[in-house]
């Protein structure tokens, strides 16, 4: 059969790099609605994703993720892009369940998302919080490998993920990661901490805790992270962005935060310098990488307080910025009003012909447009095992408006009596 044969070589390059990296520039996905309802969202519990030493003390706790994800049986997409999550509690509370919200959210979204429960403590009670701990005094060392020990375990969750990204549906050139408070703390470290500054920031925390990528889980693979979305975050030392890092981050931040300073402060009133969402736009965007703050402004002599953003504010934001990665069209900004979430419903599309030079076709959400010496012949849909869905009428036109009636995933075949076939994928929601 002509039409088979045409088609399965062009079906080879759906593993390509070139293909994975721009396939998620979808309408509808990805943006600030949610795509699929919470019953059609399938969640897997306490995963286990490492085992490691407590600290203080030598207790091993066995570490669990949540997964959430699109049902594979409704979601056209074989492989989506994931984002870990990981909670806040200044290190001392909280655990996977904080989160929960956040990923059925962005899974509703389409995304793969995983919560992590980390190893918790710095020989300091949670119920403490508003005595010794609240001022850290001899507990800041501590401190400060309980923020390394957390991008351990984050990173161990990483890890554990690339390994079994088949299992989930993750496409591991889309990953993201996003924390709130202590979480945004693990997260920034996480992807932006080397072993060589961590030794420098905090020269204790191998003796004590071992390496960052040796700790957990036996897995040595880690994804390239593509993005970070962080809530009332910040790092140690704001030179662990290195240039050349272009990892584009979206923060949310109270510019009076009490707990992370919203430029450079100290973390949790600990004796501890840090450097909160504003430094961290500043480093970005004098190193050119495309990032975006929204800021929550106090008056003056407003109480102090901590990640009071709004969380469907935050995931509309982030799902948007997120998507720009993936369309590659992410842009800066600063932001100091809280309900203007954008729209990103629109997406686009790739061909999976590697060679598009000429780029004689494109397509534009459901559209084909042809330049003006082109005469196609024919316009072919098929479904992924190669059926036949529809023949498209060809008028003459140098536009050609596809089925809305077909819903999915879908490859688009067009002949044109002057040009080399062409295959393009085509989804619609």
């Amino acid at each position: 059969m002509r039409t088979t044969s045409f088609i399965f070589p062009f079906l080879l390059f759906l593993t390509s790099s070139a293909w994975s990296q721009s396939q998620h520039c979808l309408a509808d996905r990805y943006s600030q609605d949610a795509l699929f309802d919470s019953t059609d969202i399938q969640i897997t519990t306490a995963v286990h994703y490492a085992t490691s030493m407590r600290w203080p003390g030598t207790q091993m706790d066995s570490l669990r993720m949540d997964v959430y994800q699109p049902n594979p049986s409704i979601d056209p997409l074989e492989k989506r892009p994931l984002i870990l999550m990981v909670h806040g509690g200044s290190f001392l509370a909280g655990n996977r369940n904080d989160m929960a919200y956040y990923s059925m959210e962005m899974a509703r979204r389409g995304f793969v998302t995983a919560t992590i429960s980390y190893r918790l403590g710095w020989n300091c009670q949670a119920t403490d919080f508003f005595g010794v701990c609240s001022q850290c005094q001899s507990e800041a060392g501590k401190f400060r490998v309980a923020m390394y020990r957390g991008s351990q375990d984050t990173r161990a969750a990483l890890r554990h993920l690339t390994h079994y990204a088949d299992d989930f549906g993750i496409d591991l050139d889309a990953v993201f990661l996003q924390g709130e408070s202590a979480g945004a703390i693990n997260t920034l470290h996480a992807a932006f901490l080397t072993q060589s500054e961590a030794d420098s920031w905090c020269a204790n925390c191998v003796s004590e805790v071992g390496l960052l990528d040796t700790t957990g889980n036996s897995f040595v693979e880690m994804p390239e992270i593509k993005g970070i979305v962080s809530s009332c975050g910040g790092l140690g030392r704001i030179d662990m962005i290195e240039p050349g890092s272009n990892i584009p981050v979206i923060s949310f931040h109270d510019d009076n935060d009490i707990i992370v300073p919203y430029g450079y402060g100290q973390f949790v009133n600990c004796l501890i310098g840090g450097n909160g969402s504003n430094s961290v736009r500043v480093n970005l965007t004098n190193d050119g990488v495309c990032n975006q703050l929204n800021t929550v402004v106090h008056p003056p002599f407003d109480l102090p307080t901590h990640c009071s953003y709004p969380r469907n504010a935050v995931i509309g934001k982030s799902a948007c910025f997120l998507k720009s990665i993936l369309c590659d069209n992410c842009s800066t900004s600063t932001n100091t009003q809280i309900w203007n979430i954008p729209d990103c419903s629109a997406g686009g599309t790739v061909s999976i012909e590697e060679n598009e030079a000429e780029n004689w076709v494109k397509l534009n959400g459901n559209r084909l447009i042809f330049n003006q010496q082109t005469w196609v012949s024919s316009i072919q849909v098929f479904d992924f095992s190669l059926r036949l869905l529809a023949d498209i009428p060809v008028n003459g036109s140098n536009q050609i408006e596809l089925p809305s009636s077909l819903r999915g995933c879908m490859l688009v075949k067009i002949d044109a009596e002057n040009r080399v076939s062409e295959l393009k994928k085509w989804c619609n929601f």
